[in-house]
């Protein structure tokens, strides 16, 4: 044994910096997946309650046609489909791309895992197409929850030496009943386990809950429909002597049959005429009348059907997560009630985003990263914007604040797109205006020349109107492209199909023609042909590159061609 040894145990001393012993890694403890367990249910189940254990899909499917259901479960997947959401990566290749792949299949996407929130889990299929160098994302099939299972591969777990090593499941793509024998493969499905607890792929069942209050409101319905039909015409009673006889139309009748004929009309909606006979009953000088009609009536109302049916819709509406205010009115005016409730509902789709935020990265941004930059490139993850933390009267202000200082400027061309105004319109909004003076001539001619004026870098022209020199004009034609690509990149829309403005055509008219250019207007056209062309050109073959790299390759080229011109 060698080196210095510890005085309290006797053994060396361990090395500095030594890393500790790694943990067992891979699938190696716990059956999490691939379980069929059915817990025992509390003594008396069946009588206290439902056994909910035992329902099936098909039994969670016929309640979606509940209208309180349909609401809840609906309006769900709105707010879900509504989510904000951008893609964040180290990249900005990577970054671009999958925020265009996630938004183009967006509706589809969700749409497919909505699927989960009434039957617990969702079955995809990802459809992949080659477009040129890279493999797209072209669609996102939404299987029938029912006829799909998980397709499952066992794996050697960790056992001492000498002991049986543990089989563990671990999810293999799908089955589909009625497809071909083998199951769909991994990288061509997308199976979402609504808030999995325990290693259950087939999630949890947000209708499970909510069974109860849905079963008594069918039967409570139908009951209330008979309830209205017979107390809305409720039954006649009639009363009439046995042993008395009527005339009734010529015919000679006992009274408690000529009764019976009267009911009957009632019902035909006929006129009744009954005898007036009356006879005294007991020592009282009271007397009534021998024939009676009265009605069978309720002691019950309709509205306590009412109460009891909201109940039973709040009670689903409380199972399916959503708070009762976002549906129906209160009882009260409070209008911060309401707005309370809407913002518990916000943070809760805040949470379920994060759980949807799992799957879509690394079940499908991941594979996205994979096949097309390659299993070792930066990672692209989802990041939905938070729901309900945001005051917008306090936003309000500050902006109208630092608008009004000076401080700040609002976009004019993101303005534009979300007024809803045209492009050629949001151009004319932001195109910035030319001097003009009050006092020049109509159709005065831009050669005419007003001097230099002293001031080096302008010109007269247009009877005295000042246009600034090439170079100042190349620089404002410079500021309006930078807004127009960089809203662009914003918006993910800075690509071949993006049509760029110049602007500023006439301003550099002016500005060659006071340099004493004879040809100005021949020169200008020249410069504005070349460099839609060339935009063209670049958009067409390097779309890649970022809004500051296209900027600088812009300046320099329009600055080419006007020193060309001026030459």
């Amino acid at each position: 044994m060698t080196g210095i040894l510890n005085p309290r145990t006797g053994k060396p001393f361990a090395p500095l910096n030594k890393k500790a012993d790694p943990p067992k890694t891979g699938n190696a403890f716990g059956a999490w997946a691939g379980r069929d367990v059915e817990f025992m249910q509390m003594p008396g189940g069946g009588i206290v309650q439902f056994d909910l254990s035992k329902l099936r899909l098909e039994d969670f499917r016929n309640m979606r046609d509940h209208y309180q259901v349909n609401a809840s479960l609906s309006v769900l997947s709105f707010m879900q489909h509504q989510s904000d959401f951008t893609i964040e990566c180290e990249d900005a290749k990577i970054r671009k791309f999958c925020e265009e792949q996630i938004r183009n299949n967006w509706t589809s996407l969700n749409r497919t895992l909505s699927q989960s929130n009434w039957a617990g889990y969702s079955p995809g299929v990802l459809e992949w197409e080659n477009d040129g160098p890279r493999v797209v994302l072209s669609k996102v099939k939404d299987l029938i929850p029912d006829e799909c299972r998980v397709n499952w591969k066992e794996e050697e777990g960790w056992a001492p030496p000498g002991r049986t090593k543990p089989k563990f499941k671990t999810y293999d793509g799908i089955k589909q009943f009625g497809a071909p024998g083998w199951p769909i493969p991994v990288e061509n499905t997308l199976w979402y386990p609504l808030l999995m607890e325990n290693g259950d792929y087939y999630g949890r069942k947000l209708l499970r809950p909510a069974f109860q209050s849905w079963f008594f409101s069918i039967l409570v319905h139908l009951f209330a429909n008979r309830y209205y039909e017979r107390f809305g015409e409720p039954v006649p009673i009639g009363r009439a002597p046995f042993e008395d006889t009527v005339n009734a139309g010529g015919n000679v009748v006992k009274g408690n049959q000529y009764m019976l004929e009267v009911l009957q009309q009632l019902r035909n909606r006929s006129v009744v005429v009954l005898p007036n006979d009356k006879t005294q009953f007991g020592s009282e000088s009271s007397l009534d009348f021998d024939y009676e009609i009265e009605y069978l009536e309720s002691q019950m109302r309709g509205a306590d059907f009412e109460r009891y049916m909201t109940r039973l819709d709040e009670e689903i509406s409380i199972g399916l997560f959503t708070p009762i205010l976002l549906l129906r009115t209160a009882d009260v005016g409070s209008y911060n009630l309401g707005v309370g409730h809407m913002q518990m509902y916000l943070w809760m789709l805040n949470a379920m985003n994060d759980d949807r935020k799992v799957y879509i990265d690394k079940y499908l941004l991941s594979k996205m990263v994979d096949y097309n930059f390659g299993p070792n490139a930066p990672r692209a993850k989802i990041a939905f914007r938070k729901m309900g933390n945001t005051n917008a009267e306090m936003l309000n202000q500050l902006v109208t604040a630092l608008v009004s200082s000076g401080k700040a400027m609002p976009d004019l061309e993101e303005l534009g797109s979300l007024a809803g105004l045209s492009l050629k319109e949001v151009e004319e909004t932001v195109k910035e205006p030319e001097p003009v003076d009050p006092n020049a001539e109509p159709d005065a001619d831009p050669a005419e020349e007003g001097g230099d004026g002293g001031d080096g870098g302008t010109a007269r022209v247009k009877g005295g109107a000042r246009t600034g020199s090439a170079r100042a004009v190349v620089k404002e034609i410079v500021n309006r492209v930078r807004s127009q690509v960089e809203s662009a990149d914003r918006l993910n829309i800075f690509d071949k199909n993006l049509d760029i403005s110049m602007g500023f055509k006439h301003r550099m008219a002016q500005s060659l023609c006071a340099q004493g250019m004879e040809n100005y207007d021949t020169a200008v056209e020249k410069i504005y042909t070349t460099m839609d062309s060339w935009i063209d050109t670049v958009l067409e073959y390097g779309a890649d590159l970022g809004p500051e790299d296209f900027m600088a390759l812009f300046e320099r080229k329009l600055q080419a061609e006007v020193d060309s011109a001026s030459a």
